[in-house]
């Protein structure tokens, strides 16, 4: 098929996915499905050194947004077109600094330039004001260091994976021996408030529609059981609290485990939801046992697969009885078909056998 051809076929595709006056926030098939599609496009008319470039010169976006959330530039524009000169004043930054700035963003949608020199909101602008966009921008930023001592740490390793929580371009990066959760803990408390409130949000908050609104978890929270849900390095309880709001009526235990220091930072958690000081590596605690659900929200993805098979083989111990209910957190689209049954093969080589 000619490149022409392919294009046309892409647009095609375009066209039949999309209805006159879908909402397409609330329906993710299309939406995924016309996503895929408009990058297809993307990529068939993108050069190849174009591309080359887009990731080259990738961290300078990155930087820039940074610079922005700590002039409180979204925040200044969110209501109300301003101009750069406007926003110098209010700000003490150079208006030169400030145009430049905001052209990065404009390039990349988070702002629009409605005139010369000024800017005004877009959609994106407004999810730039939330608390946790503004954390996650900031802690993905303070780690690019260890991306940058990745290469090296390989080539010292001789191309070979991480073993141990211990032993990763992490601590290579940092010279620590320490994990990253305990170094940001011990190390870096500002880090990890950052972090938790990162998580808080984008995790499970306005950012993304929140699991329980398309797991059916009212059909196990109907079963009657002592404790109906564990969410297992849950920060600081931002799921627990989320899954509550939306089951008010559950009558059932509902805990939070994490790390002594991470509870003992839970500043708001509603009382119906207990507080657990628990360390994932360690077996679950009898009080646990039984529960009706065991949540890992981007957890394992950390780990290498002898931590991940520590873990889920100490959620497993704890079901005396009842199924384990394994929950792909993935969307089913055709490009990733292949990586979601690759990912659910990989669950299943890490999951201690079942005791019958």
């Amino acid at each position: 098929m000619s490149s022409s051809e392919v294009i046309r076929h892409l647009i095609e595709g375009l066209h039949s996915s999309a209805t006159p006056g879908d909402d397409l926030y609330s329906d993710e098939r299309t939406r995924i499905k016309l996503l895929g599609a408009a990058q297809g496009l993307v990529a068939a008319l993108t050069r190849p050194d174009e591309a080359v470039a887009s990731i080259t010169h990738g961290a300078g976006r990155h930087m820039c947004l940074q610079v922005a959330n700590d002039l409180g530039l979204f925040d200044l524009i969110v209501s109300k077109s301003r101009s750069a000169h406007e926003m110098a004043s209010v700000t003490g930054a150079d208006e030169k600094l400030i145009v430049r700035i905001m052209r990065m963003m404009v390039a990349v949608g988070f702002v629009e330039q409605s005139g010369d020199g000024v800017y005004s909101a877009t959609p994106m602008t407004r999810v730039m004001t939330l608390p946790s966009v503004k954390a996650g921008v900031e802690h993905t930023l303070e780690g690019l260091d260890i991306l940058q001592s990745t290469p090296e740490y390989l080539k010292k390793n001789g191309y070979h994976l991480p073993r141990t929580m211990t032993d990763t371009p992490f601590q290579f990066a940092r010279k620590t021996e320490l994990d990253n959760h305990k170094y940001y803990a011990e190390v870096r408390p500002e880090t990890m408030k950052t972090f938790q409130v990162f998580m808080d949000g984008l995790y499970g908050g306005p950012a993304r529609a929140p699991w329980w609104t398309w797991y059916p978890i009212e059909d196990v929270l109907a079963v009657d059981s002592d404790v109906a849900f564990v969410d297992v390095a849950g920060g600081n309880g931002h799921q627990t609290a989320g899954l509550l709001r939306a089951y008010p009526g559950v009558k059932s235990r509902l805990i939070v485990q994490d790390l002594p220091e991470v509870i003992e930072g839970i500043k708001v958690l509603d009382s119906h939801i207990e507080r657990m000081p628990y360390d994932f590596l360690t077996p679950q605690p009898e009080t646990v046992k039984g529960a009706r659900v065991f949540l890992l929200s981007n957890i394992l993805h950390d780990h290498p697969d002898n931590v991940c098979h520590t873990i889920l083989g100490n959620i497993r111990a704890a079901y005396d009885s009842g199924p384990l209910q394994d929950t792909d957190l993935g969307y089913d689209r055709a490009g990733d078909r292949s990586t979601a049954s690759a990912t659910r093969q990989r669950y299943h080589d890490v999951l201690p056998e079942r005791r019958s």
